[in-house]
């Protein structure tokens, strides 16, 4: 697992945020690094076509689209974790279809519920409960392991997870204010002709970007990572 131990390397970031401490109170300090342990590739196929139907969905609109017909995808290039894997993946980086801003990121959890998303998918409904609703109750993705692994969870070996997932961007919803809406954001994915939210911290606050999804069909988590911390 060499290539995603780089991964963890390269999207690592000394930042701290208010997250970390809700999320880890007994230890809030930043980690200096991490330490792959174990990577699983997840082969759930049910998932996948649900995916894959949905992402051949999105590249139609937008041939369509190029055709002078319904809205263009405005792209997002510069996602920190695509360009980290382009350098590193070979093959398994540029599976990725831009032009309707499909990304890799991180999603932090622990061992035993990454095992349970792999097997039946992610749940939109509960997943604003850990995260807090800075831009609603969605699933929530990093482009940075730091990020992400606010949210990770030790398991009784202190060994914790994230999954590197494949996510359908489509029509993106950027946000820089400090202070946003979360109904207003959630209501535009949702009902609106936006498919995700990108909350940009690093811009307001100089922290991180979070990628909020409403609809489980527009990520496929692909491989499970557990991992350690590393305190300097």
């Amino acid at each position: 697992h060499g290539e995603f131990q780089q991964l963890l390397n390269r999207t690592h970031k000394a930042t701290w945020t208010r997250d970390r401490t809700r999320h880890n109170p007994t230890n809030p300090k930043v980690p200096s690094g991490y330490k792959v342990l174990n990577v699983k590739r997840n082969e759930n196929l049910c998932s996948w076509k649900e995916y894959a139907m949905r992402r051949t969905e999105l590249l139609t609109r937008a041939e369509e689209s190029a055709a002078g017909q319904g809205k263009p995808f405005e792209i997002f290039a510069g996602v920190k974790t695509c360009d980290a894997w382009k350098e590193i993946g070979g093959a398994k980086a540029h599976r990725l279809a831009e032009e309707i801003n499909e990304w890799y990121l991180f999603h932090g959890t622990n061992p035993a519920a990454a095992e349970s998303i792999c097997s039946q998918d992610f749940t939109v409904s509960r997943a604003g409960s850990n995260t807090g609703t800075l831009y609603g109750r969605g699933l929530y993705f990093a482009e940075s392991v730091t990020k992400a692994d606010e949210y990770a969870k030790p398991n009784d070996e202190g060994i914790y997870a994230v999954l590197l997932c494949r996510i359908l961007g489509g029509h993106v919803l950027y946000c820089d204010e400090a202070t946003p809406d979360p109904e207003e954001l959630v209501n535009s994915c949702v009902q609106g002709d936006y498919d995700i939210v990108l909350g940009d911290r690093e811009k307001c606050r100089g922290t991180f970007r979070e990628f909020v999804l409403f609809d489980s069909e527009d990520v496929y988590p692909e491989y499970a990572i557990e991992y350690t911390r590393i305190y300097a």
